[in-house]
């Protein structure tokens, strides 16, 4: 059995904790006696934001939650490409998805996994994250460059970086190539390479010359993609419509990067995205399920308060399947939207 790690309101207190409201006068979980049953959510690694709201969101759902229960937060999510899976394992009760990969895993499986239906949709479109992707100056001016697009059609010497094999940032490169019908052997044999690394390595690759482009699946808030903007000559695409088209196919959104997020980006960029979602076992009892989906909707407001990510978050279309990725809702977050009168 996986060691248990807390999610407890102490926790939250220490991140600055949020004020939310209670819910029904029977979901009071808070007893002197220990909970007699667990639900466990699974997430990412201690330090990041999404544990970091995985922990807030335990301690607002136990004022929903019938006595008895708490949200035990274990940060051992392998992240949106392997987090359906913890499903299959019964490893995990609650966990962040991207809504691509959870469309993928549910259809036809990912990371060389068969496909698993094992989970279900609470609520989607959380965040803003997208594909988040530049071309430097030097390289543009170079090649007279102007696109992505452009440098692929071409056969051009470019050289990509993202992150390791597995992660979602890398996927999508691999997505961006294969829709031209290119392979990383095609890269390479241009005389361009596919470079993986983490955010800090790349960064310097992009500082040093060594890489001519480079996409992060990230929002705004990436501290990797400001410190380039900052310190380097970068230019921040958006991709043709068609491309941005067929990645809609693919369970992708597009997602507008502001004007001014970096340094240099002076105008709205349409990305390709695949925001984060919560889905749930379908093993999950509906009423459980209709008091996670009540908590979340009823503190929206407080939520984003205290996580200035999950702005996107609307109650009133966080049930619609292009969401979630078209998996299906789960039937007790069902009800609550069918209450709320959002699904007619």
């Amino acid at each position: 059995m996986m060691k248990r790690i807390i999610a407890v309101a102490t926790a939250v207190v220490a991140l600055g904790g949020a004020s939310f409201a209670g819910g029904s006068s029977d979901g009071a979980a808070t007893t002197a006696k220990a909970p007699s049953k667990t639900i466990v959510f699974a997430t990412h690694s201690v330090g990041t934001s999404n544990y970091n709201i995985s922990v807030g969101l335990g301690q607002m759902w136990t004022k929903y939650l019938p006595a008895g229960y708490q949200v035990d937060v274990q940060p051992t999510s392998p992240g949106g490409m392997g987090a359906p899976y913890l499903f299959a394992t019964g490893s995990s009760d609650i966990s962040f998805v991207n809504g691509a990969p959870a469309k993928w895993a549910y259809e036809t499986g990912t990371l060389g996994k068969p496909a698993t239906q094992e989970f279900r949709g609470l609520v989607g479109s959380l965040s803003a994250v997208s594909a988040v992707n530049f071309m430097t100056e030097a390289f543009m001016k170079k090649y007279n460059c102007t696109s992505i697009e452009d440098a692929l059609r071409r056969k051009l010497p470019i050289r990509i970086g993202c992150s390791p094999k597995g992660s979602m940032d890398e996927k999508v490169v691999e997505l961006l190539l294969s829709h031209f019908g290119v392979t990383y052997a095609d890269v390479k044999s241009w005389g361009g390479d596919v470079v993986h690394g983490g955010g800090s390595d790349l960064a310097s690759m992009v500082k040093d010359g060594k890489l001519d482009y480079m996409l992060d699946h990230t929002s705004a808030q990436s501290s990797t993609m400001v410190e380039i903007a900052m310190t380097c000559k970068v230019k921040f695409l958006q991709w043709e419509d068609a491309t941005l088209d067929w990645f809609g196919t693919q369970g992708f959104e597009r997602v507008v990067l502001p004007a001014n997020s970096f340094s240099g980006q002076t105008k709205d960029v349409i990305d390709a995205g695949t925001p984060d979602c919560i889905y749930v076992s379908k093993n999950m009892s509906d009423d459980i399920a209709y008091a996670l989906t009540k908590g979340m909707c009823e503190n929206r407001d407080a939520l984003v308060k205290q996580y200035s990510s999950l702005a996107p978050f609307d109650p009133k279309t966080a049930w619609m399947p292009s969401k979630l990725g078209n998996v299906p809702l789960h039937p007790g977050a069902e009800r609550y939207y069918r209450e709320m009168g959002y699904i007619k």
